[in-house]
């Protein structure tokens, strides 16, 4: 089990090395140990790209690449190791304590609902919450990382999910540019194009999701995923090239790694229905991380089935042992991180995964997954290059 480092190695430190050589004075972690911030303010365009899923442990797997050449070391995703959460920790420089965006479905007691945060609407789908005149900025209240630094700042989105409710909040202060999604050269050509024929000094941050939209459909050990790094460290190669003489600096991580599960490891919790039983609601946050809320005066219960018949593969937590353990954040938590990570956590052990379903919800099941606690779920890889 790998613990979020926030003291001085997680993507949050990270963040805190990049903003801080750009004049953000309110960093709320430590930087990094090993990058030197003097060596990044130096520079006139720093790109920051976040590939995600494209965890440290697979890329070692890979061998010789143009990655690897350029790693200089890894650190920890945060906790849960999941895109909601550690997109958010990116673009706020925040933990999951202070953020409080704890996982892929989050309930929102403001609204008396399981949400999908990402997508900004209820789990069982539906209609966005903007729709019923809810707005992202009624729900999240942080600032971002482009309001605090003194740079001209620029997001790359694919045009799927650019003018989302949350990536329209979480990109406050920066200028967005949208690329075609899953269209590596259109990718790069924005990049280029901004690195190129923009004036002045300027920060830009860049998100690729379709490693991991190929990693949960086939599997991260799959050739498809292979195939893609390779296609990936190809293009940014090229892309590297390309700004030459541009006194640029890019850094490229990721927000966490994936396993792979299995279909005789999946822990259901219709198959539980003693377990269920103490549940107020569906479970939420991810299937390698899940929050259970307890019906009051069935606490004992919980504890004592979930001890019984799935400690084997399962750790099982009070929620409150893991806000205090510092895995969501050494800082003093938001008062909204309690009601959403229920009374008890679930993480599945080895492979497992446990889900359980709503109404209008596809029964479908991933083949990749992350979320948890694992060694390739938690380290990411730290590649700087100087064009």
């Amino acid at each position: 089990m790998i613990q979020p480092n926030y003291e001085n190695g997680s993507i949050i430190n990270l963040v805190s090395s990049v903003t801080q050589a750009m004049g953000n004075n309110s960093i709320h972690h430590k930087p990094l140990p090993f990058i030197e911030s003097d060596f990044i303010s130096s520079k006139k365009n720093v790109v920051f790209i976040v590939l995600d899923g494209l965890g440290y442990t697979f890329l070692k797997e890979q061998g010789n690449s143009f990655f690897s050449k350029h790693l200089v070391g890894n650190c920890t995703s945060v906790f849960p190791s999941t895109t909601a959460t550690a997109i958010t920790s990116f673009m706020t420089g925040m933990s999951p304590a202070q953020h409080a965006v704890t996982g892929w479905f989050v309930y929102l007691k403001e609204l008396g609902t399981i949400s999908a945060i990402l997508p900004f609407k209820p789990r069982y789908g539906g209609e966005v919450f903007s729709k019923s005149d809810v707005y992202a900025k009624d729900i999240f209240k942080q600032s971002t990382i482009f309001e605090n630094i003194t740079r001209k700042s620029y997001t790359l989105s694919n045009d799927y999910i650019i003018n989302s409710d949350y990536t329209k909040f979480y990109s406050k202060g920066s200028t967005s540019v949208a690329y075609k999604k899953e269209n590596i050269e259109n990718f790069v050509m924005n990049l280029m194009g901004i690195v190129q024929d923009t004036p002045g000094e300027k920060f830009i941050y860049a998100y690729w999701p379709t490693f991991d939209a190929i990693a949960h459909k086939n599997g991260i050990h799959s050739l498809n995923c292979k195939n893609h790094s390779q296609e990936l460290a190809k293009a940014l190669e090229n892309f590297v090239y390309s700004i030459s003489n541009t006194n640029s600096i890019v850094i490229i991580t990721a927000d966490h790694g994936l396993i792979d599960g299995e279909k005789d490891a999946l822990i259901d919790i219709e198959h539980h229905p003693k377990l269920k039983d103490t549940l107020v609601m569906p479970l939420s946050g991810d299937p390698r991380a899940a929050y259970c809320y307890v019906r009051q005066g069935m606490a004992g219960v919980f504890e004592e089935y979930a001890k019984e018949h799935l400690s084997d593969v399962c750790s099982i937590y009070k929620s409150s042992e893991l806000v205090e353990n510092h895995f969501y954040g050494l800082d003093e938590p938001d008062p909204k991180l309690r009601d959403r990570i229920g009374d008890y956590v679930l993480i599945p052990k080895e492979n497992y995964v446990i889900k359980d379903k709503v109404l209008g919800e596809s029964p479908h099941q991933h083949t990749g997954h992350h979320g948890g606690l694992s060694e390739d779920e938690m380290y990411v890889p730290v590649i700087i290059i100087e064009p």
